[in-house]
């Protein structure tokens, strides 16, 4: 039984990808270099980013651009998500300025089942499949769908490109408000001052909340607030400690506001939540951790995805043989094949 949680690397055609299964829990800060492309298989879960807050719901796909900070959050319990992590240099070889690409790719109800996005699910859940491939026709078929996968994100998604100086700008105010999260996250306990985040970040203390709200959508106080919801839930697992004592120890001033803004949250009090965590028997650590799906969970949740037909493979399909393509997948393959040199033919027009 193995863990749906993949890294692939081809540094010969620039290739550096993870792909993996996982369930969204607590409110999370990210920023990385890699382009996410992110789907909601399961549940309903909240991203915020450039300054706004977005709702996805199931089948609901978000691409989040390189070296964007976000954040992302369940608003509904067992929230379940597939994500793909790609290093932009793999579009080095089609553009030069490849590092200031900007996609604009985001479903809703109006868009989420339309052509476009069918097709990038339909792509992104074959490629899990083969992402763990040893034989030469896996490898090459999982790149192809790769190369499928980016070519349909440049034709049906148009990247833009923003100036340098605008870059520039972005990284300098990404790089404040990663300092000021870092401050947050080492001192959500006690009080913290505009004026302490002024001096860590370099800006005047007026415009602190309006950087961090351009970045997250929420201003320092709201996520200060939602850090140390996060931590207190950490906390409610550890049932010999009295939930007045956590309000108190996590920076809230008294029960009443701790309740208030759990409430407000998570749909319920933290006594009902420590109540629910006692019959999961839940632990601390394990709410810490990244928790990825199964290989058994994660082929049984999709066994009945709308617009998914014969993707589903079982771990000990796989297992049992050396894996080969089978004539029909040689097929599939060469089909890909000319739909992407169709793709790229369409590009090159393009650019």
């Amino acid at each position: 039984m193995g863990l749906m949680n993949y890294v692939w690397k081809n540094n010969k055609r620039d290739i550096d990808i993870k792909q993996y299964v996982y369930y969204i829990s607590s409110y999370h800060y990210n920023w990385h270099n890699e382009l996410e492309l992110i789907t909601v298989l399961q549940g309903e879960i909240e991203v915020s980013i450039n300054g706004s807050n977005y709702i996805l719901e199931e089948d609901d796909m978000m691409l989040i651009n390189s070296n964007v900070g976000h954040a992302t959050l369940a608003r509904k319990s067992n929230s379940i998500a597939m994500v793909i992590h790609l290093n932009p240099i793999y579009f080095s070889s089609y553009y030069s300025d490849y590092h200031l690409l900007q996609f604009t790719c985001r479903s809703y109800e109006k868009t989420r089942y339309n052509e476009d996005f069918n097709c990038l699910r339909k792509l992104i859940f074959e490629m899990i499949q083969y992402i763990k491939g040893d034989a030469p026709s896996e490898k090459i078929y999982f790149e192809c769908l790769l190369s499928q996968l980016a070519a349909n994100l440049i034709i049906n998604f148009s990247p833009k490109k923003i100036s340098s100086m605008e870059m520039a700008s972005n990284k300098k105010k990404t790089d404040a408000v990663n300092k000021i999260i870092t401050y947050i996250e080492n001192n959500y306990k006690n009080k913290i001052s505009l004026e302490e985040l002024s001096l860590v970040s370099g800006y005047h203390k007026s415009y602190i909340s309006q950087i961090v709200k351009q970045q997250l959508g929420i201003n320092y106080y709201e996520y200060l607030t939602r850090i140390r919801l996060r931590e207190a839930t950490y906390a409610l697992s550890d049932f010999d400690e009295k939930i007045s004592d956590i309000a108190l120890s996590y920076g809230f001033s008294d029960v009443k506001s701790f309740n208030t803004a759990f409430r407000n949250s998570f749909g319920k009090t933290p006594s009902e939540y420590r109540k629910q965590l006692s019959s999961e028997r839940t632990l601390n650590s394990e709410l810490r951790e990244k928790r990825y799906l199964e290989d058994k969970e994660f082929y049984k949740l999709i066994s009945n995805k709308k617009g998914i037909q014969d993707t589903e493979m079982t771990a000990q399909e796989k297992d049992k043989e050396e894996k080969t393509l089978s004539e029909e997948d040689f097929q599939s393959l060469n089909e890909i094949s000319k739909s992407l040199e169709n793709l790229l033919l369409r590009i090159q027009r393009k650019k």
